[in-house]
């Protein structure tokens, strides 16, 4: 086919789809019908009604001989087809059943019908196939009998001549014509229930489907939904929880008795819990003793000291002896929770430990009004705040240690005098040696007033300085001292301002230090005592544990001679030993 031919095969299947639209719109049933079948027997009326009208339109143009019959059965098709396209398509499909098989009989008795037979079998049959497809059982059975009597009866009635054996004939021939076709509706019905059932229950599983997959899609959303709340309520948390690290930071150079209890305010306030508690375990180990809180019931509480013994009864005390967090989800239910008079609206606590290393040195407690408040999540998100606590509690409760064992003023002067302590020094050339510190006016008054020194008017050899102490917990551990390379600099208070803030952060950062330091070398001296005590407990014998402990003892200090005995030595020296 070539593409010339193209546009016109287009017009004319598009000709042809516009002339099956307008014909479809023409034999529409009504629109309010929604019932399928009945649907369906309207439109198949409409269509027979209308092709019957123009046939018989063509018919009267002929002028037939009788033009009676023609007038009737015109009138009855344009009624059928005005019912069927109107609300009511049933009596459209009675009064064309019964107008076909009236027409008949009305021209035997009007005496129009040129041969009974012929007027009988012409258009009954027609009739009857019809109502058996669009009317129901009971009423296409009545249409049978009636048009089997007026059959029948016809000799008393007609006009038209009737030879003998017609009536039987024709009788019969409609007789069992009716039979035949109510048998035929009785197995179409019977094939259509079927498929209604079969479609009924498709139609039920894909409810029940559908219904299946809303709900799904419902409980989807509903999981989306909460996921994104906790989310969202796990983000807020976390950025609160940051808030609260950068607080305690800006005031670590707090006491550390006032510093708790800031901490647990602070801690109340932005989480919104009942109540926040910091409780320390005393030198013996025997009791968690309450330092800070910031509840009324927790200021009670403080003023006679509350402690709890740990071990005893209440999740402090679990958490203390145990160190693994506890959640009590219902204070009403939970065996271990301890019903606290001072704190009468908790519903919920969590209970996180305060370790230094491996250590339990104290328990965050944090309490809520509501049941059920804290989740498993809480655990991780609390536990960087009790890592931190529990770090600025060692903190402060090495600070006596940290006097003997960070450098005093008077101690920094007495090692100036005695022998010099080496540092750092920068030059402009990017050189970072060690060296040992000038003697300066400047550095001796730094170091005596533990307060910044700047060298304004400088003098010949003594170029514009700094001297910023380096202190921690108002402890002098050091010093930074500067020279301008220009002797007309003069520093402005940003640039003092900024070697104090590095000054302070310097000595956080080596407390830091000194503290991972201190830890690792503890870890490490328990880790040998593990190791040594289990060498010299896998053995029962007398000789072999004394040998194991000097053998395990002298690998471990790297010494040249170990010694053990039993006994007290004796006075000549011939006591029995092992060496190694």
């Amino acid at each position: 086919m070539s593409a010339s031919q193209t546009p016109f095969n287009n017009q004319k299947q598009s000709f042809a789809e516009r002339i099956r639209r307008i014909g479809l719109g023409i034999i529409a049933p009504h629109t309010t019908i929604e019932e399928l079948g009945l649907a369906r027997h309207a439109q198949l009326l409409n269509a027979i009604s209308l092709a019957l009208m123009i046939a018989f339109g063509l018919d009267l143009m002929s002028r037939p001989r009788s033009t009676v019959i023609f007038y009737f059965l015109l009138g009855i098709s344009a009624v059928s087809f005005l019912l069927g396209k109107s609300k009511f398509p049933r009596a459209g499909t009675l009064v064309f059943s019964i107008g076909f098989i009236s027409a008949t009989y009305l021209s035997l008795f009007l005496g129009v019908a040129s041969n009974y037979l012929t007027s009988v079998l012409a258009l009954v049959p027609f009739a009857l196939i019809i109502s058996s497809a669009l009317t129901s059982r009971k009423i296409f059975v009545r249409l049978a009998i009636f048009a089997t009597l007026l059959t029948i009866l016809a000799p008393y009635y007609s006009k038209t001549k009737i030879l003998p054996g017609n009536v039987p004939e024709a009788g019969g021939i409609i007789f069992f014509m009716g039979v035949i076709l109510y048998g035929v509706t009785v197995f179409r019905s019977s094939i259509e229930q079927t498929r209604l059932e079969e479609i009924n229950t498709i139609n039920k599983e894909l409810r029940e489907n559908k219904t299946n997959l809303e709900e799904h899609v419902e409980e989807r959303t509903r999981l989306l939904a909460e996921v994104n709340q906790q989310n969202q309520e796990r983000a807020k948390r976390l950025l609160t929880i940051s808030e609260i690290s950068q607080d305690i930071s800006a005031n670590v150079e707090k006491q550390t008795g006032d510093l708790l209890a800031h901490i647990a305010r602070s801690i109340s306030e932005k989480l919104g819990f009942y109540h926040v508690g910091i409780f320390l375990l005393d030198e013996n180990r025997e009791y968690a003793v309450l330092r800070a809180a910031n509840s009324q019931g927790g200021q009670h509480m403080l003023e006679r000291h509350h402690q709890l013994k740990v071990g005893g009864t209440g999740i402090v005390g679990y958490v203390s002896q145990g160190g693994r967090p506890r959640i009590a989800l219902d204070t009403g239910s939970d065996a271990v929770f301890f019903n606290n008079p001072d704190l009468p609206k908790t519903r919920s606590e969590i209970a996180l430990p305060l370790k230094y290393g491996t250590k339990v040195i104290g328990v965050l407690d944090v309490q809520s009004t509501l049941s059920s408040a804290f989740k498993e999540e809480d655990v991780n998100i609390l536990g960087t705040l009790s890592n931190q606590i529990a770090l600025i509690i060692s903190n402060g409760l090495t600070a006596e240690t940290q006097r003997h064992a960070l450098p005093s003023i008077s101690a920094i002067k007495s090692t100036d005098r005695k022998q010099k302590q080496s540092g750092y020094y920068y030059l402009p050339d990017g050189t970072i040696s060690t060296a040992l510190p000038a003697n300066s006016p400047i550095l001796e008054k730094a170091l005596e007033s533990g307060e910044t020194e700047v060298l304004a008017q400088p003098s010949r050899g003594n170029p514009p300085a700094l001297a910023v102490p380096v202190k921690f917990r108002d402890q002098v551990i050091g010093i930074i001292h500067i020279q301008a390379t220009e002797e007309t600099r003069k520093w402005t208070e940003d640039e003092v301002a900024m070697v104090q803030s590095i000054a302070d952060r310097t000595a956080f950062s080596l407390e830091n230090a000194r503290l991972f330091e201190e830890t690792t070398r503890r870890a490490e001296q328990e880790e040998t005592i593990a190791r040594v005590t289990t060498q010299i407990g896998s053995s029962s014998d007398f000789s072999r544990i004394l040998q194991t402990t000097i053998q395990e003892l002298g690998q471990a200090l790297g010494v040249s001679r170990s010694f053990i005995q039993l006994g007290t030595p004796s006075k000549n020296g011939n006591e029995d030993k092992s060496k190694n």
